[in-house]
């Protein structure tokens, strides 16, 4: 089977959607149809195919279940989802600097909600801040001296990732501010911004100017999302001149 062949067998919300029900537990064919309010007929239809794609298989109790082929086809499916629904984003902004583990993960930022005013942006930022009962991970393009308010849970580890370009008076402030919990790291080129702790986190990319995108963030609670930021930023962090950031003035 070809990818172009592969592609037109989920090109169906029905096929996709059993694929999806068989995926937890394997179900018999008038159980595909009742759960997707379909004929017996077009369950049979619809189940033949997969079965000749080699998604499914049925056992000897005539129970349809998802192969392992198809489990990792699945696994692929909500990254493509993603990049079809945000369409519009992608022709607008550059990801191309992402490492190519987190693009392929890219569809685990797809339990989101928009942010799209920097209104909006500096609330997250500051519901990170104060909100914060283990960690602050923030990573920024720019001078940032003006973004973190002088509040925040003293004890709590805080970390932040600056571009080379920063000035040393912009570290200076933050280290009077945050105080000794504060590590920082910096890199030639920041060209992603992050702002999270243990319970929220929010992303920006770059436009297609190479331009941080303040007005167009994605931000969510919900865990999926939140692995996928707190491993890109560790990938970043580990990338960064750490130690000899840390221990400048």
């Amino acid at each position: 089977m070809s990818v172009s062949e592969l592609l037109f067998e989920l090109a169906s919300d029905e096929r996709v959607a059993m694929l999806t029900q068989m995926e937890s537990q394997p179900l018999r064919q008038s159980d595909v149809a009742r759960k997707l309010s379909l004929t017996v007929q077009e369950a049979s239809r619809q189940l033949e195919r997969l079965t000749d794609a080699r998604l499914v298989s049925k056992d000897s109790e005539s129970r349809y279940s998802v192969t392992s082929f198809g489990r990792i086809v699945l696994a692929i499916l909500p990254s493509l989802s993603f990049v079809q629904q945000q369409r519009d984003f992608l022709l607008t902004h550059d990801l191309s600097s992402l490492p190519l583990t987190f693009l392929h993960r890219i569809g685990e930022l797809s339990n989101h909600r928009s942010i799209n005013k920097i209104d909006e942006v500096m609330a997250h930022l500051e519901q990170v801040i104060k909100g914060a009962g283990k960690y602050v991970w923030i990573m920024a393009d720019q001078n940032v001296r003006q973004a973190y308010p002088h509040e925040h849970p003293a004890a709590v580890p805080f970390k932040v990732i600056l571009p080379k370009s920063v000035d040393s008076e912009t570290i200076q402030i933050l280290r009077t501010r945050i105080g000794s919990t504060l590590q920082i790291a910096r890199m030639a080129e920041v060209k992603l911004t992050i702002t999270m702790n243990e319970k929220t986190s929010a992303v920006y990319f770059q436009n297609r100017d190479g331009e941080m995108d303040f007005m167009r963030g994605f931000a969510s609670e919900e865990a999926t999302f939140h692995r996928w930021c707190e491993d890109i930023y560790s990938f970043f962090w580990r990338q960064a001149y750490a130690g000899a950031a840390s221990s400048a003035p």
